[in-house]
């Protein structure tokens, strides 16, 4: 399923992404369901955000250490427009359209440098340390509830 701002929607493994050509690069940034607690009606999202500068490693270098990229401050401007994209989508679909209690989107980080980086930017969005459901992994999150999200706002062609 695709959105009107070129988020997609893989029902399968239920993440919302986005991705953009930087110069010779390949930047995707989605969230992806990483628990639902069906009693609680409570999703937890995880942030992800990933840099390749050819198309032929995009799959092959998933699980490895993720690079900054040839130019960071445009893969910087970059990435953050496309997280409030995704972050709508999601919002849009998850509270308005499925009608769920709860939303927790959160980012964990490889090392301290990166998690100072991914505060410095989150905090300003509201985003607070916290821990992840299962393992209690310290993380930055940010809980929106059915009240945070206006409705009306979001057009039914695009849920």
């Amino acid at each position: 399923m695709k959105f009107s701002n070129n988020v997609i929607y893989d029902e399968e493994s239920d993440t919302y992404y986005q991705r953009r050509r930087v110069d010779n690069q390949t930047i995707e940034l989605g969230m992806n369901c990483t628990y639902y607690s069906k009693g609680e009606e409570v999703s937890w999202f995880n942030i992800y955000i990933t840099i390749f500068n050819k198309r032929k490693d995009m799959y092959d270098n998933m699980d490895k250490k993720i690079i900054t990229g040839q130019n960071p401050f445009k893969n910087f401007v970059t990435a953050h427009d496309m997280f409030y994209d995704v972050e709508a989508a999601l919002l849009q679909r998850e509270l308005v359209k499925k009608g769920i209690d709860k939303v927790i989107i959160f980012c964990t980080w490889v090392d301290n440098r990166r998690r100072d980086a991914y505060y410095r930017v989150l905090s300003r969005h509201g985003y607070y340390w916290g821990k992840t459901p299962i393992i209690k992994e310290k993380c930055i999150m940010k809980i929106y509830t059915q009240n945070d999200v206006n409705p009306e706002v979001y057009n039914d062609e695009e849920l």
